[in-house]
């Protein structure tokens, strides 16, 4: 029964991969996708959004045509930094000024890859501060700083912090500290969480699979595994992404597999995955691995048969600063 379960609601965070002038209308259709509860009633099913304006890659290319429209502005702040001006000197990006007025407009939660934290997040803070957001790191990036810079942007606000894992598995070694066979990819996972010291209530692990040798058509393998044992470990909410799992070359798999993981337990009273983080709609970026809108409402469908689907959660009154 869904009420003898912990976590039966499954937040869906959806959107493209990156944002332009071209999809922003796409985050309104996805505000009012609804879902039929088990009530019977119709709900609002989407959470929050994907707005990123600032992609991060494995290749840097100079020209910046992978790398979102943020980019030349993302240039311009970093001279001004360069140069000895401060934060309250930097021009506002157009990609962080959709998510404020899409977040003002609806009250979804709003999501963003954040590549520079000292040049970004001082721009969400200043249009976003009393909004629902969730910042989360690159995969490509899994540095501990990074974190620690973020977090300092937490202390009032009710933002939440996403930690996706790294790309490649490494070797499995025994951890005293845990008392569990750890690979060098869930050990570094793990340790990317300490950084945010004193906001750990605010974490939101995101598994994104792993880059492996065997890992055949997939993007990266979903090694649901590693998601149980960071759970285990640290109590807190894992999120599903299977844009980055499945890839282009399996899109037709996505909703499936989704659907699937939705099903995992974690316990007897605990389903493994508190929520997913998906890439649906078109954009001007990774385009192969997005579903259509009409396939999201498909996926939220079938989950609802045997999950909740979460609404959107009411605005909150901001923390007092220092007060975690």
């Amino acid at each position: 029964m869904i009420e003898d379960i912990k976590n039966s609601a499954v937040s869906v965070i959806a959107g493209p991969c990156s944002i332009s002038e071209d999809n922003f209308h796409e985050l309104y259709q996805l505000a009012s996708i609804e879902v039929r509860n088990s009530l019977g009633n119709l709900q609002r099913a989407i959470s929050g959004v994907r707005v990123v304006g600032l992609k991060s890659r494995t290749n840097y290319r100079p020209e910046g045509n992978d790398l979102g429209i943020d980019y030349p502005l993302f240039l311009h702040n970093l001279s001004i930094y360069r140069q000895g001006g401060s934060i309250n000197d930097f021009v506002m990006m157009p990609g962080i000024e959709m998510a404020g007025r899409f977040a003002k407009e609806t009250g979804l939660i709003v999501a963003s890859e954040i590549v520079s934290p000292l040049i970004q997040v001082p721009l969400f803070e200043r249009l976003l501060k009393d909004d629902n957001v969730l910042l989360w790191n690159p995969a490509v990036s899994q540095i501990g700083w990074h974190f620690l810079e973020m977090t300092q942007f937490l202390k009032g606000t009710n933002w939440k912090l996403g930690l996706k894992n790294p790309k490649w598995q490494g070797k499995k070694k025994y951890d005293a500290n845990t008392a569990m066979d750890l690979t060098s990819m869930e050990k570094a996972w793990l340790g990317l969480s300490t950084y945010a010291a004193g906001f750990q209530d605010r974490i939101i692990f995101i598994h994104r699979g792993v880059n492996l040798a065997e890992s055949g058509m997939y993007r990266n393998m979903p090694m649901h595994e590693s998601a149980k044992k960071i759970k285990q470990i640290t109590g807190a909410k894992m999120y599903f992404d299977p844009s980055h799992s499945y890839g282009s070359k399996l899109r037709d798999k996505i909703v499936d597999g989704t659907v699937e993981a939705m099903k995992m337990m974690f316990s007897e009273d605990e389903y493994l995955y508190d929520g997913i983080l998906i890439e649906a709609g078109s954009s001007r970026t990774d385009s192969g691995q997005h579903i259509t809108h009409n396939e999201l409402q498909g996926l939220v469908n079938s989950i609802a048969k045997f999950r909740d689907i979460a609404q959107p959660i009411e605005k909150t009154e901001p923390r007092p600063a220092g007060i975690n």
